[in-house]
């Protein structure tokens, strides 16, 4: 090692960056598949999904339930060991001492706790979530609130309206749990009283007793759901295994359809294996091109007594220590970019407790058997090679003087194991490069894509609780706010849309169903949103019958197939008015899914968002500005606001955080690989310094020598480009196929992926090929 220090740095470097690489993904791959297992009953635990199918369109699936369902599981079905209701995220207003936040939490029931594993440090779980008016929160929101002092018994007045006393407190969520609340609250008896089981309005989670069958459940849920509702042959219920919660999202037509984040952790996977194999072809090419330079050691060895065997476990122990060494040091990386790391995800670290982060945990004596057997598995595959070649030298021919023999047939020359293993190398480096490229062009078309509306420069919160005959003078005052531009009201936050429904009309084809989406607006809806009007009129506050009337988008045209919507009689929820204008298609929720018919409705009653474009000149004083305004209508609450591109960003933060890591880790492959060619070049150079010598007395030019040299890696790679595109091709048109609107996979991205990689290995080659170009022949053939 001593004496060859580049030859050692280059291989331990290689060998522990890709370690380092492969124990990162690793990391991230074990936080993703540790979701929700903290849960002590994780394998035991469902929830209640929802397949609605329209007879006209494919059937789609939610998370929503009746209200009435979590009981009836418990009383109807064996099966069902417990049952909780879980409301949608709640925001509300914290009121204690001189603090007034506003907070994210739950309503659920007494089941709830005894189901999922969320530890209570104070309180008395047996009571918990019992009594009305009462509230658990975290330890995050007791420090927050209380400091050091027990918060058991205290009160919280929420909402400038009621007192809640805390009867317990919860440890913090992980991380690494799909259930995110601050705090939770008993449901309100009348709520679920008024329940319909027609609405599907909440989530619902099941606990099975221990040996109960999903499918046995299932099939009891089906006969169940036909005994509340006869009539309503649209929709199915079915389970869903905790499992699977975060892993498994993806569902098409009724059935989950093999998409969700379990993609991404199957193809990181693969990218370890990548990162791995090409640092391990790094040692086994430098090993085998260092042939030459062991050949007359062997044939020593041979020559007095050493077999085979012995030497075979000669170079498989020095390859175990090169990769024990690069082990350590792959360690120590990682634990340098692991804080970066784990911000890059947007995941804390510093002062973060350990379960809220990727990390090593020291403590688990899984982790060191895991990577010993990591490194055992790479030592033995990155020297068990070039141990078989070393030692199968003949020793009378090696203290001869070694020579290198070309396989060839005929006028063909077959390529070396070596040379096979190069291109094996770069074919997977190209493989994530174009990978990359299109993960990011993707991105880039998320972030660009003409939405039909305008996002820029919009925020919107919740009107709340002011008084709905005060709702105009408030839209009034804000509109007024200097720096606001208009003003809306909308029942969606333009990121999904929840309430839908069946739409009929005159003249409607018998089983012509077509599920339409509900968008409660005002008249300033189509002007402040910058949604287009393609034919018809807005609403307008000097018709009376526009409170019944509808707008439609151009897909809810074409679904209910009017040739002439203008006029068209429509009946929504029971409301009967006319068709008064088709809108331009915009986007109401991810692009994973084609933009789904809408009714636009003239509700400002039915709304819950207030929408403010700005001039965007001086967002933070226009942002000031709106906070004194809205105090002034809701004394005492916090101006709790979002933006709404940087909302439109949030909802695609999982293909941002792939693009992000598929650029880092396409880089370190590239680093790895030409590592590994730069020390092959050497080494060549080295092999071929008497030919260079003879060639440019011969009067060679610099070119022809800089050719020489560089020419055969870069056939190399060429053919690794050419063997990689298909697969890269295959792979990325089959993770672009859950989106339904997509960018196309054009040659040029082929071409550019391939341009980089020859270009980087020219670059790697091309300085051993220079330095060969410009030696004296004199000095290279004066031993001749």
């Amino acid at each position: 090692m001593l004496r060859h220090r580049i030859y050692s740095g280059i291989n331990i470097s290689g060998l522990a960056v890709g370690l380092a690489t492969t124990l990162l993904i690793l990391l991230w791959i074990h936080h993703e598949i540790s979701y929700d297992r903290f849960h002590t009953q994780h394998d035991r635990i469902y929830r209640v999904m929802l397949n609605l199918s329209p007879p006209s369109d494919a059937t789609q699936t939610y998370e929503s339930v009746p209200m009435p369902m979590a009981d009836a599981l418990k009383r109807e079905i064996p099966g069902v060991a417990r049952a909780t209701r879980f409301s949608w995220g709640e925001r509300t207003l914290f009121s204690f001492g001189d603090k007034s936040i506003t907070e994210e939490g739950r309503s659920v029931e007494p089941d709830f706790l005894k189901i999922f594993h969320f530890p209570l440090l104070r309180g008395n779980p047996a009571t918990a979530l019992t009594e009305p008016n009462t509230l658990l929160i975290t330890e995050r929101l007791a420090r927050k609130y209380f400091g050091a002092t027990n918060p058991v018994g205290k009160v919280i007045h929420i909402d400038q309206s009621t007192d809640c006393k805390v009867v317990g407190v919860l440890a913090d969520i992980p991380t690494n749990s799909t259930l995110r609340f601050d705090y939770l609250r008993p449901f309100q008896a009348k709520k679920i009283q008024s329940a319909d089981w027609a609405d599907n309005n909440i989530q619902v989670f099941v606990m099975l007793t221990p040996g109960a069958s999903a499918e046995a459940v299932q099939t009891q849920l089906q006969r169940m759901t036909r005994r509340h509702l006869p009539t309503m042959k649209d929709r199915a219920y079915f389970l869903q295994a905790m499992n699977d919660w975060y892993l498994r999202t993806d569902f098409r037509n009724g059935r989950y359809a093999g998409g969700g984040r379990i993609v991404y952790v199957r193809l990181f996977g693969l990218v370890a294996l990548f990162v791995l194999l090409i640092a391990c072809i790094n040692f086994m090419n430098l090993s085998t091109a260092r042939a030459m330079q062991r050949a007359k050691e062997v044939g020593v060895r041979k020559a007095i007594g050493a077999n085979q065997s012995m030497l075979i476990r000669q170079f498989l122990g020095e390859s175990l220590l090169l990769t024990f060494l690069a082990g350590g040091l792959a360690v120590g990386l990682v634990l340098l970019v692991l804080p970066f790391f784990n911000e890059l995800l947007g995941k804390p670290y510093f002062n973060a407790p350990a379960e809220n982060r990727i990390f090593i945990d020291w403590q688990n004596p899984g982790y060191y058997g895991a990577y010993f057997g990591v490194l055992l598995l790479t030592g033995l595959l990155a020297g068990l090679y070039p141990a078989f070649v070393l030692s199968s030298f003949q020793p009378v021919r090696v203290l001869k003087g070694l020579r290198t023999y070309t396989v060839r047939t005929g006028w063909l020359r077959l390529p070396t194991i070596r040379e096979s293993l190069v291109v094996v190398q770069f074919m997977a480096s190209v493989l994530l490069v174009i990978g990359t490229v299109v993960v990011y062009r993707q991105i880039r078309f998320i972030q660009t894509i003409n939405l039909g509306y305008q996002k820029e420069n919009v925020l919107y919160f919740n009107w709340g609780d002011i008084d709905i005959d005060r709702l105009e003078y408030a839209l009034q005052k804000i509109a007024n706010t200097p720096g606001v531009k208009a003003v809306t009201l909308a029942n969606t936050d333009f990121l999904g849309i929840g309430r839908k429904s069946y739409p009929t009309w005159p003249g409607q084809p018998a089983n012509a169903q077509v599920l339409t989406g509900i968008l409660n607006a005002d008249a300033n809806l189509l002007p402040t949103m910058g949604i287009q009007l393609k034919t018809g009129r807005n609403f307008s506050r000097t018709f009376a019958t526009d409170t019944a009337n509808v707008i439609l988008n151009e897909e809810a045209v074409r679904q209910m197939k009017l040739k002439r919507p203008i006029g068209q009689l429509m009946t929504a929820e029971g409301i009967s008015g006319k068709v008064i204008g088709v809108v331009k298609d915009f986007h109401l929720s991810t692009i994973h899914m084609r933009i789904e018919p809408l009714i636009i409705r003239y509700r400002p009653a039915e709304t819950q968002l207030i929408f403010a474009r700005i001039d965007g000149h001086d967002v933070p004083g226009t942002v000031r500005a709106l906070e004194k305004t809205y105090q002034s209508l809701k004394p005492g609450f916090l101006f709790n606001y979002i933006f709404l591109d940087q909302g439109y960003d949030w909802m695609y933060r999982t293909e941002q955080q792939v693009s992000t890591l598929a650029t880092w880790f396409s880089g370190l492959a590239l680093f790895i690989s030409c590592l590994g060619l730069f020390g092959l070049a050497s080494f060549a150079v080295e092999r071929r310094t008497k030919e260079i010598g003879i060639r440019k007395v011969l009067g060679a030019s610099l070119s022809g020598i800089f050719m020489l040299i560089s020419g055969e890696f870069v056939v190399l790679v060429l053919v690794a480009i050419a063997l990689a595109s298909f697969p890269a091709w295959y792979v990325m048109n089959d993770w672009l196929s859950q989106f339904a609107y997509k960018v196309n996979l054009s040659w040029w991205i082929f071409a550019l992926a391939g341009s980089l990689a020859v270009f980087i290995a020219l670059l790697t080659v091309g300085f051993q090929s220079i330095r060969a170009a410009l030696m004296n022949p004199v000095k290279s053939l004066k031993t001749e």
